[in-house]
Order: C-alpha cells, then sequence, then structure tokens
C-alpha cells in the first residue's frame, strides 16, 4: 500500500512516447498499452527518477491550482493503481 512517504518511479521497462501532451506506453512483458491524460503524464515526467509521494505534492501543486488535501488522495490512488499495473515500483527506504 502506498503512503505519502513511500518512493516510486516508473518502471524503466515501460516503452513510453510523449503525444502533445499526454503520454502511450507499451508494457512489452504484458502486451498491453497505456494512456496517460496531460496531469498523469506529467507525474510520469515527474517520476524518472525516485520521488516520495509527499515530495511529489508538493510539485504537483505548485504548478497546479489544486489544494493539497485532495492533491495527495488524487495522487496515492493514481500511484496506487499504477504499482498494481506494473507500471510504477516502489523503492524501499
Amino acid at each position: 500500500m502506498i503512503h505519502s512517504d513511500s518512493i516510486v518511479r516508473r518502471n524503466p521497462d515501460i516503452i513510453a512516447a510523449g503525444v502533445d501532451e499526454e503520454v502511450v506506453m507499451m508494457s512489452a512483458d504484458c502486451g498491453q498499452y497505456f494512456g496517460l491524460s496531460s496531469l498523469a503524464a506529467h507525474i510520469w515526467r515527474l517520476t524518472e527518477e525516485p520521488v516520495r509521494i509527499d515530495n511529489l505534492v508538493e510539485l504537483l501543486c505548485q504548478h497546479y491550482d489544486i489544494d493539497p488535501v485532495s492533491c495527495e488522495a488524487d495522487t496515492l490512488d493514481f500511484a496506487q493503481k499504477m504499482l498494481d499495473a506494473g507500471l510504477f515500483e516502489e523503492i524501499n527506504h
């Protein structure tokens, strides 16, 4: 389970390409395609290197007009879904 102090990064084995402000990804292991909206694509770009969820939330709040509580809840939910799909990796700290 992802928490605000969890450290995540995108799975380096995922093939991804930017299309306008969105990202299209493919998992060669699963043979599945995924698409990310512009906000999700921004998160994808921010997780190229390992990042703590609370730091990610702070970066997103600086960039978007969103309150920190909602941002944290949405980011935790998104990160968990990405982790469950094998698109993110959780880094042990």
